[in-house]
């Protein structure tokens, strides 16, 4: 039997298993609030680390700092060994960059203007980003006449 909390892999299991199934940590809102969870076989810690180090692909990358486990790439909902690699740390911050930037337009009577991000719309159009994300959600007319949406 592993001794669970002196496994370098611990936390890893440990936060996978708190952002999915624990309301109060700051990143359920990400993931188990949207519906993430992860297989019933990786609810055992056992199970995680024999996967892990038998049969998952480059599987003992996870235990550098440099690489993360990731269910994103191949796009799923699910942490199992089916849907996630092994990606370096670098990788998988690239990947997350990529999904926050949701584009957007802004439309009014003459002009459909559109932007890779809620940053660059702001910075564009001299408009709080905070204010403008109330816009977007509100789908009221801004004083500048603009209307703001999401697009993919």
């Amino acid at each position: 039997m592993i001794d669970k909390k002196k496994h370098v892999l611990y936390s890893t299991w440990k936060n996978m298993m708190a952002r999915c199934y624990v309301k109060s940590h700051p990143n359920y809102k990400y993931y188990g609030a949207k519906g993430v969870t992860v297989s019933k076989r990786w609810h055992s810690f056992d199970n995680f680390i024999y996967d892990i180090n038998n049969i998952m692909p480059d599987g003992h990358l996870l235990y550098s700092s440099d690489y993360q486990l990731d269910k994103d790439k191949k796009g799923e909902m699910l942490y199992s060994l089916e849907s996630c690699s092994i990606i370096s740390a670098e990788e998988n911050k690239k990947i997350a960059y990529t999904k926050q930037q949701r584009r957007i337009i802004a439309i009014n009577k003459t002009n459909e203007i559109s932007f890779h991000s809620v940053s660059e719309a702001s910075r564009a159009l001299n408009i709080k980003r905070s204010t403008l994300i109330n816009y977007l959600k509100s789908e009221k007319q801004h004083s500048t006449g603009f209307h703001f949406k999401y697009y993919n």
